[in-house]
């Protein structure tokens, strides 16, 4: 019966498989192990696939045998060595994409260092791995064609910035945690990679925006631009012609010496920005400051899709009643912790957003559902909705309960409603009693808001499919 199956419907069922599994089917029979090994089901590979661990000999097997026709590999579990490194360059001519998600680089010792990498490669994310990088700066003209790169703690220490020395076709760079990212780093890396769409520096600890101006003004065509938790300054953002750029996602979250000043100029001067996040902005200045002035937007934000207001202590209504009313094609919202929008105050605010699609909001202080036309307004005004977090929000009688079956049962697009209660105040957790603030509740929150849309992740999930 097996031998009536063409080979071509048995490829296609073992699409289905894990590589390991696929080792395991190739053991049944020659047919089946040719099928097992055909070069289509090993174009993308991941070495996590084989958990627990693969040894350096079981590796090199599966390059010798397996990888000739990979694609994109991801290395994690896995330590690169000078004969793994070897191989890879001399027997995978297709590779493209490299992922050491939680793999290890050999320290170099002696003449027996690495010296051999694979060449071609568009994608190279080092984020989440450590070990010793110094090598690649032996290497810059092996990333000429390189389009996408991660760096992480480790990796960046080693190579930033002359790694990027030959990068001139570098699209995306993301720096995340990278500690060796100064202002000075930056602007080097803007003159070698002038071609730059997307900037990621997240939780840059010393990056504070110093030459900003410049680097945009060298990587003109810089479209998303993440700097979450980095000490940017008011000066910094005002020093920029935002007008002049083609910013159309920015993150500000947890920058904390931005306060209104530096952030009305910026969305003053942005009108056709399309991903607007802002969580927990200026916050340190509470304390600091008496007078603050306020944004209110008055340009049409035509193209604005995604608005993150999240655990702003100090947005008006005013505030963001100017940018509702003039964002028509508003899709996802997220407002929570401000104490001058109660959910009365939003429940009007949803006639300017009758294209919602996802809504992420809380008050400051715990509130009955029912307590405000929060969800009948929602229910009314926004028909498309269909993700709804309500934050910090409390059940107290069945009123309440039956205003979340409510939004169920008459919103025909909704397909999840989310109850949550994070604390404002510092948590301690665990024996160890481990304190998490403010920012770190923020991270650890699981939002239904999307992410920006020119990151390395997105383009990691399109190759590693």
């Amino acid at each position: 019966m097996e031998k009536q199956i063409p080979d071509s419907v048995i490829l296609e069922v073992f699409r289905y498989f894990t590589k390991r599994e696929l080792g395991v089917l190739a053991q049944v029979c020659p047919r089946w192990r040719r099928i097992a090994y055909d070069r289509s089901l090993w174009c993308v590979v991941d070495m996590n696939d084989f958990w627990p661990a693969v040894d350096e000999e079981t590796l090199l097997m599966l390059i010798r045998t397996r990888l000739s026709s990979v694609k994109a590999l991801n290395l994690g579990g896995c330590t690169l060595t000078a004969k793994v490194a070897k191989e890879l360059a001399k027997r995978c001519h297709q590779l493209r994409s490299l992922v050491f998600y939680g793999a290890e680089v050999e320290s170099e010792t002696g003449h027996e260092g690495i010296r051999d990498f694979p060449t071609g490669l568009e994608l190279m994310d080092l984020r989440y791995s450590w070990g010793n990088f110094k090598f690649m700066r032996r290497l810059p003209r092996h990333f000429t064609q390189m389009r996408y790169v991660g760096l992480g703690m480790d990796s960046s220490e080693s190579l930033v910035p002359d790694v990027f020395a030959k990068m001139r076709n570098l699209r995306i760079l993301d720096c995340t945690d990278c500690e060796t990212l100064t202002d000075d780093a930056l602007l080097k890396v803007s003159m070698n990679c002038p071609h730059l769409e997307s900037i990621c520096l997240n939780e840059c600890k010393n990056y504070r925006g110093k030459h900003l101006y410049r680097v945009l003004n060298n990587c003109k065509s810089v479209s998303t631009l993440l700097i979450r938790f980095t000490k940017i300054t008011d000066e910094a953002l005002m020093a920029v012609s935002w007008e002049k750029t083609v910013v159309k996602e920015l993150d500000l979250t947890g920058c904390y010496f931005v306060t209104t000043t530096g952030l009305s100029n910026v969305i003053s001067r942005l009108p056709d920005i399309r991903y607007f996040k802002m969580n927990q902005c200026g916050f340190r200045h509470i304390l600091h400051l008496r007078i603050y002035q306020e944004v209110r937007p008055t340009l049409a934000y035509k193209c604005l899709e995604t608005l993150d207001l999240r655990w702003n202590f100090l947005l008006s209504a005013e505030c963001l009643e100017g940018v509702l009313r003039h964002s028509p094609s508003l899709r996802y919202l997220g407002v929570s912790h401000s104490p001058r929008i109660p959910p009365s105050v939003i429940a009007e605010m949803f006639k300017f957003v009758s294209k919602l699609r996802i809504l992420e909001f809380g008050p400051l202080r715990k509130e009955a559902l029912s307590e405000s036309s929060l969800v009948p307004n929602l229910i009314k005004m926004c028909p498309l909705i269909e993700a709804v977090s309500l934050i910090n929000f409390k059940l107290i009688d069945d009123s309440d309960a039956d205003l979340v079956q409510e939004l169920r049962d008459k919103c025909k697009h909704i397909r999840e409603v989310k109850l949550c209660s994070p604390r404002i105040e510092h948590v301690a957790i665990g024996n160890s009693g481990e304190t998490i603030t403010v920012e770190r509740l923020l991270i650890k929150m699981e939002s239904l808001l999307p992410s920006p849309e020119n990151t390395l992740g997105k383009v990691i999930n399109k190759l590693h499919v």
